[in-house]
C-alpha cells in the first residue's frame, strides 16, 4: 500500500513475519516516510505474548498492510496565506 492511501486514525489489517505469527489489526498513531506506528487493537490469541512484549505498539512498513479498513481523518490541504504587499 502507498503512504498516500494511509491516514492518521485509520484501522489497518497487517501481516508481519518478524514480530507476529498471525495477521492483526491496528490503528495508525504516527506516520513516517515508509512506515507507520500502530496501536494494536485486534490480534489472534496465539499472539498474546508477542503483543504484550510490544506494549501493544508496532512500526510496520506500508508493504505489510493487507487492507485499510478506514476510519481515520484526511487533513485538508493547508490554506495559503494572502500575500503581504
Amino acid at each position: 500500500m502507498k503512504r498516500e492511501e494511509v491516514h492518521l486514525g485509520d484501522s489497518l489489517k497487517c501481516k508481519v513475519k518478524e514480530d507476529m505469527d498471525r495477521p492483526f489489526t491496528g490503528t495508525v498513531q504516527k506516520m513516517y516516510e515508509n512506515s507507520a506506528l500502530l496501536n494494536i487493537t485486534d490480534f489472534d490469541a496465539s499472539d498474546k505474548q508477542n503483543v504484550a512484549e510490544l506494549n501493544f505498539k508496532i512500526v510496520i512498513n506500508f508493504k505489510s498492510i493487507v487492507k485499510n479498513l478506514g476510519g481515520g481523518r484526511i487533513d485538508p490541504p493547508a490554506e495559503e496565506e494572502p500575500a503581504v504587499e
